[in-house]
């Protein structure tokens, strides 16, 4: 497995327990933390647009170098 997919396994994982955490939040406080959800999903948005675009890059040149 690559160190790519491991990061993105990682990044669901956390993504999945960050959303759980935020409903026990809302149902327990009856609040909801907008600028803690916006600026996660924003970093993880982020990590991810870059990884990918990393990732289409690499394949161009891969696939070129042949």
């Amino acid at each position: 497995m690559g160190t790519m997919n491991k990061i993105l396994t990682v990044l669901g994982i956390v993504s999945a327990v960050f959303v759980t955490l935020c409903f026990v939040f809302v149902w327990y406080e009856k609040t909801i933390p907008d600028a803690l959800i916006i600026s996660y999903f924003g970093a993880v948005g982020t990590e991810g647009a870059v990884m990918g675009w990393i990732k289409n890059v690499k394949e161009k040149n891969n696939g070129n170098n042949k």
